[in-house]
């Protein structure tokens, strides 16, 4: 029988107890979450992977009642695959860029009516294969955009940071193309006066563990030095699953949310993906 990997979000809401996993909707496993308040509601954004249809990602959400996580509802779905949902609110709005490299663009998008209504604001750079994509504020009063570019083979590739300005990104410079935590694993944590980075480390497999950097400065060089590591060994979770790896952490006061890797059996997986595969393959006969 075929091992596929699957991922579970957890979750903890005080810092000395053990993450809770997110119940996971029935078609579909979650990873990539974030976390947001809007309209006085804390909602859970992620990506929801239907590995038993047509193995494509979509985006879903579902709300935090102060204890516990409801129900997952479909807010995004696309021709082409999505994740790492990219949430904030801007005046009252909330708007999201989630990864779609598949189209090759960085795209912008307000809800316009929940659950599903989003509208396009603008494409932030197109012709491209970007992934993860990452704003955030820094103490010089500007905003920037984490990336990374994808390469000829997963999981290699390039990361970048961009200048934010009005509808356009400027200022491009090359970060890093190191499979050890170039790739963005969440949002830039502000903590007091130090801005922090989180990377994937993909050194040894994809989503092996997570780098926390503190950024030192944006330009005109970007420079980051590590403060430490996150892996499975350091996560304590109410379950009997074994993990094997971690890519995507986001926190929102004192609730904290990680996704975790481990491996599944499952023949109408491999029926699925069969399935699939031959889809894609005969599109081109």
């Amino acid at each position: 029988m075929r091992k596929f990997n699957h991922w579970d979000i957890t979750y903890r809401n005080d810092q000395h107890s053990a993450f809770k996993v997110v119940s996971p909707p029935s078609y579909g496993w979650v990873a990539d979450p974030f976390l947001v308040e809007y309209n006085g509601e804390i909602y859970l954004f992620a990506e929801i992977f239907l590995y038993l249809s047509e193995r494509n990602g979509v985006i879903g959400y579902c709300k935090y009642d102060g204890n516990r996580f409801g129900e997952w509802t479909v807010t995004m779905d696309r021709h082409w695959h999505l994740s790492y949902p990219f949430v904030f609110v801007q005046d009252e709005q909330l708007y999201m860029i989630p990864e779609s490299y598949q189209l090759g663009e960085v795209v912008l998008y307000r809800l316009i009516e929940f659950p599903d209504r989003w509208e396009k604001v603008r494409s932030l750079i197109s012709d491209v294969e970007y992934c993860d994509s990452t704003i955030f504020g820094y103490k010089d009063g500007k905003e920037y955009m984490l990336t990374f570019e994808r390469g000829k083979k997963s999981p290699e590739g390039c990361g970048y940071i961009f200048e934010v300005e009005k509808d356009m990104l400027t200022n491009k410079q090359f970060i890093s193309d190191s499979l050890e935590g170039t790739r963005c694993g969440g949002r830039v944590i502000r903590d007091g006066d130090k801005y922090i980075r989180i990377g994937q480390d993909c050194t040894r497999e994809y989503g092996e563990s997570l780098i926390f950097y503190e950024i030192d400065s944006v330009s005109p060089l970007y420079e980051e030095h590590e403060l430490y590591r996150l892996t499975t060994k350091d996560i304590v979770v109410e379950s009997k699953k074994k993990y094997i790896g971690l890519h995507t952490y986001n926190r929102l006061g004192d609730l904290e949310v990680i996704d975790l890797k481990y491996t599944a059996c499952s023949d109408e997986e491999k029926l699925a993906s069969d399935r699939v595969r031959e889809v894609f393959l005969n599109k081109y006969r």
